[in-house]
């Protein structure tokens, strides 16, 4: 174990390479949930989001005995990651957000004047929370992949400038130029607007429930984050109290991303990944 009390990885990474069935099984079963929730936020799309965790899964289980140690285990699975989801090819969620700033005009245009009030209070919530997701979500695919990537490694994640380069693989300073680009891109679709992070911001996640709904966004009987495994349901509106203390504003959007759901892969990855890895026990 580590000294964090989390499992350790690295002896799961020797053992499995040695060809210990459950240390493999640990290992992958621990990874593809920290793979999910980062290809869910690099794609906004939870099909997606699964296919690329096992694809990933796969190359780390293929490529484990390349692992040498020389640096976090995490550190490399971030760089296998990073490096299969650049080369994905972009779905129908991503290429419809054109950009930071028709992103933020569609929130602006589309505001409606009073809160949504045609159902009941859980429906109310679970749709509040789904726009909320949807729209965080989206405010990512703004950002271009590569900075999209390193505000996910950098703000999100909270990798160290030198572990973020590494799985970039580029170089500390390139990483912070990224990341740093990344949160005025942040800033800028934020300022002034989004109520999650300031009070006094006009935006609220229940006011953009009837454009949700007529763009198809959200689709009140098939919601799309709420049923995700480990989401919460229905995902409250209101959890960013620490968000409202930053100062920064890429900083209190960071702290919504990291208090949102700590969603997990689903059973299907682990399914498929079965089919591919007999290896696998269980």
């Amino acid at each position: 174990m580590t000294g964090s009390g989390g499992p350790d990885l690295e002896g799961l990474a020797r053992r499995a390479v040695t060809g210990d069935a459950r240390a493999l099984e640990e290992l992958c079963r621990h990874l593809q949930d920290l793979i999910y929730r980062l290809a869910l936020r690099f794609t906004s799309d939870p099909e997606a989001a699964a296919d690329a965790t096992q694809e990933i899964l796969i190359l780390i289980i293929t490529h484990l005995a390349d692992f040498e140690g020389r640096s976090k285990l995490t550190t490399w699975v971030y760089t296998i990651a990073s490096r299969h989801l650049l080369r994905t090819t972009r779905g129908p969620v991503e290429i419809s957000v054109a950009g930071p700033e028709p992103f933020a005009d569609w929130l602006d245009r589309n505001l409606a004047p009073e809160p949504f009030t045609h159902h009941d209070e859980a429906e109310y919530r679970l749709l509040a929370g789904e726009v909320r997701m949807a729209c965080t979500y989206g405010m990512l695919l703004a950002l271009s992949r590569p900075l999209r990537l390193a505000y996910l490694l950098g703000d999100l994640i909270g990798l160290a400038d030198v572990d973020g380069a590494q799985a970039l693989e580029i170089s500390p300073a390139a990483f912070r130029q990224r990341l740093a680009r990344a949160r005025g891109v942040m800033r800028g679709i934020i300022a002034d607007r989004c109520g999650l992070v300031r009070a006094e911001h006009p935006c609220r996640c229940d006011r953009q429930i009837d454009s949700s709904i007529a763009y198809g966004i959200l689709d009140p009987r098939r919601p799309v984050f709420s049923m995700l495994p480990g989401a919460t349901a229905p995902i409250p509106a209101g959890t960013l109290t620490e968000a409202a203390r930053e100062l920064d504003l890429a900083c209190a959007i960071a702290e919504g991303y990291r208090s949102g759901p700590r969603f997990r892969a689903p059973d299907r990855v682990w399914r498929a990944l079965q089919q591919a890895c007999p290896a696998l026990t269980g």
